[in-house]
């Protein structure tokens, strides 16, 4: 396979002589460069996934974020964090759709809330997992015939999630929605990234979000707060997430290996060999 350096030489060589005329070939002047905040990004989230689903799942119950945060509300659930897209879409200067709704929920509220969603949407068949409940929608089908899950109550099931439950969050004024701070978004797509447990293709994702989260937001973040949650998903990842900051920032790769994933735990091989003792023994999603 050909180098950056080498793929790059050919492909400028080609341009200028099969076009000869054109001198600037950037499609990314314009695009956005400041961060949109929770109640626009939510917004625009929300209206996409809605748009989506008016037109190809009209059977959806159509479930979206602001109606699950009402719902474990009122239900009494007293200790709650916005996460996944709808949790840190806010920090992002271009949103995007998502089919789920993430909650962090403590283990002591979690039969609390999974009533209240059933009560609310019938419909949805429960999933039941040792870190996560997930609620299936029979109307959100996807093309491998599966059900597609549009909520997910996530546990605090290791020490960073735990301290985003705890203190590692604030209130959106406008919305009034608890969601993780900047550096805890951050560093829980780091987790997500990092994971030994999350599929590729799902990393792939992980790293454009991490890179999105990372550059606009670069002149906010407190490194040692980041440096402080990144530590907390394994030993060493604060030093690591810090890195990787800079790797963003600098328009760098991510290093390859944090790519590899084990599903089985079975051996990683990438381009660097590496067992399953080399990486953190941790489950995490965003």
């Amino acid at each position: 396979m050909l180098s950056n350096e080498e793929r790059t030489q050919r492909i400028l060589a080609h341009r200028a002589k099969r076009y000869p005329h054109i001198t600037d070939w950037n499609h990314d002047h314009g695009s956005p460069t400041r961060v949109v905040g929770h109640r626009g990004g939510i917004a625009t989230s929300v209206e996409i996934s809605r748009s989506y689903r008016r037109d190809h799942r009209p059977s959806s119950q159509f479930v979206e974020p602001q109606q699950v945060l009402d719902v474990i509300r009122v239900a009494g659930v007293r200790r709650w964090v916005l996460m996944g897209l709808y949790g840190y879409v806010g920090y992002l200067t271009e949103p995007r759709a998502t089919q789920a709704v993430d909650v962090l929920v403590d283990f002591d509220e979690l039969d609390l809330a999974i009533d209240a969603i059933v009560a609310r949407w019938p419909a949805l068949q429960v999933d039941r997992q040792v870190v996560v409940v997930r609620f299936l929608d029979p109307g959100e089908i996807a093309i491998t015939g599966e059900m597609k899950q549009v909520i997910d109550l996530m546990l605090p099931d290791d020490d960073c999630y735990h301290e985003i439950l705890q203190h590692a969050h604030r209130v959106d004024p406008p919305t009034g929605d608890i969601i993780p701070t900047l550096e805890a978004a951050c560093a829980s797509k780091f987790a997500a990234l990092i994971s030994p447990n999350r599929q590729f293709i799902k990393k792939q994702q992980d790293a454009v979000d991490l890179r999105r989260l990372f550059v606009p937001n670069q002149c906010s973040i407190d490194r040692f707060e980041l440096e402080r949650l990144g530590e907390l998903v394994y030993p060493g990842g604060g030093h690591e997430i810090l890195e990787f900051l800079d790797l963003a920032i600098e328009e760098k790769p991510f290093p390859t290996r944090q790519l590899a994933s084990t599903l089985d735990g079975s051996a990683i091989t990438t381009n660097t060999k590496l067992t399953t003792n080399s990486l953190p023994p941790v489950v995490h999603r965003l």
